[in-house]
């Protein structure tokens, strides 16, 4: 059917990964996927953010030191959380219905972006905190 968007994407290729009942034998192979990339952009979040926040603030370099590694450190929470939460979820709904993973997978991409949002407060929070309590 060529209006049906649901039928025409695999969730498979999305999350890179194999099943049974996938409708795309190509999966799998090693590409990187659209959960790849928004892993990466939830894992830089918080950096970049912390980084342009604490430029806006005038920030020395004592506040650099203590604002990047903190939020290099929740990039790695939180795209560790992200990849094992998916990993866990995607390989519990394999013995589904190809319709109720695709339903899995479309709530895991909105999971991604709450990541990707998550990471955003946490970074202008973390620079607005170092900003406020660590004197130059």
């Amino acid at each position: 059917m060529q209006g049906d968007w649901g039928n025409s994407f695999c969730w498979n290729q999305y999350w890179g990964c194999t099943t049974i009942n996938a409708a795309s034998k190509n999966t799998g192979t090693g590409q990187v996927t659209l959960g790849h990339l928004l892993l990466a952009i939830a894992f830089c979040q918080p950096v970049g953010v912390a980084v342009i926040q604490m430029e806006k603030s005038g920030g020395g370099i004592i506040r650099y030191l203590i604002v990047v590694p903190v939020a290099l450190v929740l990039g790695v929470l939180i795209a560790s959380l992200d990849w094992k939460l998916g990993k866990a979820v995607w390989l519990r709904c394999q013995q589904y219905s190809n319709r109720a993973q695709k339903g899995v997978g479309k709530a895991l991409f909105c999971l991604q972006l709450l990541w990707i949002i998550l990471g955003t407060i946490l970074g202008f929070k973390l620079a607005t905190f170092v900003a406020q309590h660590v004197s130059l």
